[in-house]
């Protein structure tokens, strides 16, 4: 299931192949996750983090954030800049639903819509929760329509948050630089 995740968030994040870099490391973004828990409830805290955190190849770092969670740091080859950062999660019952679903139905969708949001304030400590709010419904988390395999985006100081249910079942949230 690892495997298909991450191929899915390559393809998926192949999309954005004019993409540049975020301007920071995946470690400054990591410490950016950490401090932003206090901003929102079931986030992942520092602790979590640090035992956590995998970087099997240098470029690529794996959190896993619990049983159906984890985010994606992509790295630049040969660089320590971060390109992109994704939240996938990983539910069976993505896969069969045709209609919309509130996101906050269970606690694996509540804890990827905190998440979303720890992520959206982790790019600038100067993020409103009225922004978060604004880039989230824009892209359909809190209306439901997040689970209708349409692609949905939204940008935020700079950086575009993307949104798409994978074909499989697998929710993906990806922030770049465009």
């Amino acid at each position: 299931m690892l495997f298909a995740g991450l191929l899915s968030l390559l393809v998926f994040s192949r999309q954005a192949d004019c993409s540049e870099g975020m301007g920071i490391s995946a470690d400054i973004f990591l410490k950016r996750l950490g401090y932003a828990c206090i901003r929102v409830g079931n986030g992942i805290s520092n602790a979590d983090i640090a035992s956590c955190i995998q970087d099997p190849d240098g470029t690529v770092k794996i959190l896993e954030c619990g049983e159906k969670l984890m985010i994606v740091l992509t790295g630049s080859e040969g660089s320590k800049e971060l390109m992109s950062v994704a939240l996938l999660s990983f539910a069976d019952s993505y896969g069969s639903e045709k209609k919309s679903v509130p996101a906050q139905e269970s606690y694996e969708n509540s804890r990827f819509v905190s998440i979303c949001r720890q992520m959206i304030y982790s790019l600038d400590s100067g993020i409103s929760e009225a922004e978060a709010d604004g880039a989230l419904k824009s892209m359909g988390i809190y209306g439901g329509n997040m689970l209708d395999g349409i692609q949905r985006s939204s940008l935020v100081k700079g950086y575009r948050c993307m949104l798409k249910l994978q074909p499989g079942g697998m929710l993906t949230m990806v922030i770049s630089r465009i």
